[in-house]
């Protein structure tokens, strides 16, 4: 079994410098791709910054306590753990690692991804 592999990218100098909304997102950018970032108790999670179910944005959703994210349009719940739909329906939302290091805040992309790859003219 392999581990995966990623590259990292910086997002930020801190993680203060992280806008989030009053729904606790803020919006990054990686090689022009727009993202979105979260916190929940001092973790913090990257997400695909459209909603898997109807593309809607997921910058105008917001993050719980309960560590979901929370489309706005028809109000979908996501574990940030695992990406997954809280009630099984198959929709999973793309979830990139997130370190913050004395560097700064860096989030990662898989080396492998299709999604990505072609992105990144992998």
């Amino acid at each position: 079994m392999s581990s995966k592999k990623f590259k990292w990218y910086k997002i930020a100098d801190t993680a203060a410098d992280i806008r989030l909304t009053p729904g606790h997102i803020g919006e990054v950018e990686v090689e022009g791709k727009k993202l979105c970032v979260g916190q929940v108790g001092g973790e913090w999670y990257g997400f695909s910054h459209a909603c898997p179910h109807a593309g809607a944005s997921m910058m105008d959703g917001y993050v719980t306590s309960s560590c979901q994210v929370v489309c706005p349009v028809h109000q979908l719940k996501f574990n940030l753990k695992n990406g997954r739909d809280i009630h099984g329906d198959g929709y999973a939302l793309k979830m990139y690692p997130i370190e913050v290091r004395a560097e700064g805040v860096f989030l990662g992309v898989e080396e492998a991804s299709g999604f990505f790859g072609k992105l990144f003219g992998k």
